[in-house]
């Protein structure tokens, strides 16, 4: 089993931070390729066209010459959660989450799985493999403490740059106890990467009584800190964080995830401006009302 260690992991940060992350997205002659969701209320709105979006590179108009929906193949990267406070009941249903995107794979499409703690394991490199998917789903098991924003660094180093779309999906349900990456670093690479970040955070936390220690309600008030790291990462990338109130919720808040990223939107533009950097993005639309979630820019070389 190939083992994703944290001085490396720390070692790999340096590195491709010193060397700017080289970005996917390229203002050359190849297409800016924009991940776009579009929703009415929670239902996502199917059945558009070119003509009904407009996008903006630095405010400035772009014609978008290129859109499709499910037509290319994708990559999905799970990085699970299975610290001590998985244990149980929400591990099973962990586990029943993982396997039903396995299950509603298609034949071209491939599937990574990385458990986190305060270890990082790769249990599958990126494979069609279906039956080594769910052997390492199944053999998942829960114990230690949680290193989040390591896990989420080591889902985007497993992008590969091909002709696919890359979804990143993190689950967890503590707090971030064990990273040895902070949160600044993190983003960064995730702004650099063509990958779509959707969370998925467990929610249903203990009520404390009222005689808890100090140390209880500040762990308490800390809860939060973890789902506003996930909300920026999907924020970044054009993603979602989703919640599971219960136990019971996982398996189908992972379905749900797999389903809204599949009636996704893929707008390819070739970009007027060649300026190098950070490139400010805003995806609209023109013919009706709804809401648009697109990742915010991209890095020109």
């Amino acid at each position: 089993m190939t083992r994703l260690l944290l001085a490396a992991l720390a070692s790999m940060c340096a590195v491709t931070l010193g060397a700017q992350a080289p970005a996917r997205f390229q203002s050359t002659a190849a297409l800016v390729m924009v991940d776009v969701l579009v929703t009415d209320g929670r239902q996502p709105v199917t059945g558009l066209t070119l003509n009904d979006f407009e996008l903006l590179d630095e405010g400035v108009p772009q014609k978008i010459e290129q859109l499709y929906v499910e037509q290319l193949p994708v990559n999905v990267i799970m990085v699970l959660d299975t610290s001590g406070s998985v244990d149980g009941e929400r591990l099973t249903s962990l586990k029943r989450g993982a396997s039903t995107i396995v299950k509603r794979l298609r034949r071209s499409d491939r599937a990574a799985v990385v458990a986190f703690s305060h270890r990082l394991d790769l249990r599958a490199a990126l494979t069609g493999d279906r039956q080594a998917l769910q052997t390492s789903i199944t053999a998942l098991t829960a114990d230690g403490s949680t290193a989040l924003r390591d896990a989420a660094f080591a889902g985007l180093a497993l992008r590969v740059a091909n002709a696919t779309r890359t979804l990143l999906l993190v689950f967890s349900d503590g707090v971030d106890t064990a990273s040895i990456l902070d949160e600044t670093r993190v983003l960064e690479i995730a702004r650099r990467s063509d990958a779509t970040i959707y969370g998925i955070a467990a929610r249903d936390r203990p009520l404390l009584p009222a005689n808890a220690s100090r140390f209880q309600r500040s762990a308490t008030r800390g809860m939060a800190t973890d789902e506003e790291f996930l909300t920026k990462l999907a924020r970044e990338t054009g993603g979602r964080l989703l919640h599971a109130d219960q136990d019971r919720d996982i398996e189908r808040t992972f379905e749900r995830v797999l389903e809204e990223f599949n009636s996704r939107y893929i707008i390819g533009f070739a970009p007027a401006a060649t300026t190098q950097g950070w490139h400010r993005l805003e995806v609209r639309l023109k013919t009706r009302k709804a809401t648009v979630l697109a990742r915010r820019g991209y890095f020109a070389n």
